[in-house]
């Protein structure tokens, strides 16, 4: 772990472990992994958050203008999140992801263009799953 906190990983059988540790409870309704939604920023910076440090993230992240291409890990799920300040009060966004929606690149390529924009146009005010 570095000085941020954010540990990173250096393949895919490190991210497939942490999918694989996610208890068969923990799993949301499919039409869940769509969504976005906000959520509080003390469950926010509880999250443990890893950078993928290999390719294909380092040119998604290289080509959406990230710092890094990471994903956060709550005590239930993996979750891709933002923290959203563009000419408001932050918005603390997060959507639980599958392996198979990392595996897809052009998602992850989508989802965090124009500083994860996509990621925030499927924020869903209804949802209130415990994070």
């Amino acid at each position: 772990m570095n000085n941020n906190g954010i540990i990173k990983l250096q393949n895919l059988q490190q991210v497939t472990t942490l999918f694989d540790a996610i208890a068969p409870e923990a799993n949301l309704p499919a039409e869940y992994y769509s969504k976005t939604r906000y959520i509080p920023w003390s469950t926010f910076d509880a999250m443990q958050v890893y950078a993928l440090d290999f390719e294909p993230y380092l040119s998604i992240a290289d080509r959406c203008n990230m710092n890094f291409f990471s994903i956060s890990q709550s005590q239930r799920r993996l979750y891709l999140t933002y923290c959203n300040d563009a000419g408001h009060a932050p918005r603390w966004e997060a959507r639980p992801i599958t392996l198979a929606q990392l595996l897809d690149t052009e998602l992850m390529e989508y989802l965090h263009q124009n500083h994860a924009y996509n990621l925030g146009l499927r924020i869903s005010m209804d949802l209130h799953y415990d994070i």
